[in-house]
């Protein structure tokens, strides 16, 4: 089974996270897959606009810790993992297409920066937003580091980062993280018809203000995602936090 689905349609380019099994947690099939699908349609000139959805009960349950715990990723294996979910940030922040993340149920650690990712997140009411990388010994990725107090305060963002607090559906909308909380059968519908009204804007307008907004963080993220990066090549090779996260599994 393919780890995240592709397909297009009047426009509108449609990535699937597709792990239902493991709440679609990220190992490396999913975070190559996501990489390559979103550079797939910021390149496809037919594509207009991007939703990212996840298949099942969850958006997306973290990393899927299983191969750390067991020692089994090496150095060359966490750089690509890694690289992968910075560029899936780089493409969605930097790719000049409108990027709308439609989320249920977790959205746990890396998911989360896709949420801030996004040029528009829509969350369904049984969403929680949850980074636990701070007991683990991990570190964000895809600039949580630095979108999350940006969007929220520091108050906040130290809350979810540091101490690993809880966030409701609708606490990510009142702290500035998602667009909107819908009920969660009405989620799919509620993207599709947001995509459909960013399509019917004139294209120039939706470059300029995607441009402006990328402009503006660019040279900042590039910072941030370069520290994740280290952070998290450190912490994948470090034993002690291998042995922490196999104790927690």
């Amino acid at each position: 089974m393919r780890a995240v689905l592709y397909a297009e349609d009047a426009g509108v380019a449609r990535v699937t996270l597709n792990r239902p099994d493991r709440l679609n947690a990220i190992n490396a099939d999913l975070a190559a897959g996501l990489a390559a699908a979103l550079a797939r349609a910021a390149a496809t000139r037919s594509v207009e606009a991007i939703i990212l959805a996840g298949a099942g009960r969850a958006f997306c349950a973290g990393d899927d810790l299983e191969e750390l715990a067991a020692g089994q990723v090496d150095a060359r294996g966490a750089e690509a993992f890694i690289g992968h979910l910075q560029d899936a940030t780089r493409t969605m922040m930097f790719g000049g297409k409108p990027v709308i993340c439609a989320a249920q149920g977790w959205i746990v650690g890396g998911a989360a920066a896709w949420v801030l990712n996004a040029d528009f997140s829509i969350v369904a009411d049984d969403a929680t937003l949850f980074c636990p990388e701070a007991s683990h010994g991990l570190f964000p990725t895809g600039g949580a580091s630095l979108l999350l107090p940006q969007r929220a305060g520091s108050a906040v963002a130290n809350r979810v980062l540091w101490l690993g607090a809880r966030l409701s559906a609708q606490q990510m909308v009142d702290h500035g993280l998602a667009h909107a909380n819908v009920p969660a059968d009405r989620l799919a519908g509620e993207a599709e018809a947001l995509a459909r009204r960013l399509l019917a804007l004139p294209p120039a307008s939706r470059r300029r203000l995607k441009q402006a907004l990328a402009d503006d963080l660019r040279d900042r993220l590039e910072l941030a995602l370069d520290f994740e990066a280290r952070c998290c090549l450190e912490a994948a090779q470090d034993p002690a936090v291998r042995a922490r996260v196999a104790a927690r599994r």
